[in-house]
């Protein structure tokens, strides 16, 4: 992927981005009644090495929650927890202090519901600001390393050039940065067909 894309083509795209986290950070704020944020998005188009040198390490093991999108555009969102997070969510969902001895399926499962809402809440502001239908499909989950989790997600929507766009939010909760982020991987045209929606 070539640096194709304008300044004004990638605020733009931040924005949304912008809009549709904050409408997640709000669904999942009530849900667990409790205070979820999310920090301003970077969009960046990141060369691989970059990518693990600055966000998460290609060795390190995640909880990978892929959810396809459908719709008028296509594409995935990526939601990228460590164990820490994910156990920070995992309780928040099922209203406990301490997960420790629960077992990682059912965790699995809170943070897998957790991340079906905020996929939709993130499509829903999102098609309701470009006027399209969008719908997350049921999430897949999974345990591996970052490296492998992203290659495999980028090479499922045809995207195998060297650099990768990353749209990304990150969540705070109780002014601590929860160490999750949430990927948009676009599928070829997707964000042509955006920023025409866009009028950019």
């Amino acid at each position: 992927m070539k640096q194709k894309y304008t300044d004004l083509e990638l605020d733009g795209l931040k924005e949304v981005m912008n809009i549709g986290g904050g409408n997640a950070a709000t669904s999942i704020s009530q849900m667990v009644n409790s205070k979820i944020d999310m920090k301003v998005p970077s969009v960046e188009i990141l060369s691989y090495s970059e990518l693990y040198d600055r966000i998460i390490s290609d060795d390190v093991e995640v909880h990978a929650i892929l959810s396809r999108i459908v719709g008028d555009f296509e594409g995935a969102l990526l939601f990228v927890l460590s164990d820490d997070a994910a156990d920070k969510l995992a309780g928040l969902m099922m209203g406990m202090d301490d997960v420790t001895g629960v077992e990682r399926e059912v965790k699995a499962s809170a943070v897998s519901e957790l991340t079906n809402i905020v996929a939709n809440s993130f499509l829903r502001a999102i098609g309701s600001m470009l006027n399209i239908q969008l719908v997350a499909s049921l999430p897949d989950v999974s345990y591996d390393y970052f490296g492998a989790v992203i290659s495999s997600a980028y090479m499922a929507f045809d995207q195998y050039d060297e650099q990768v766009m990353v749209i990304r939010n990150e969540f705070l909760y109780m002014d601590d940065k929860l160490d999750a982020s949430l990927f948009l991987i676009p599928e070829v045209g997707m964000l042509d067909k955006m920023f025409k929606s866009l009028g950019i």
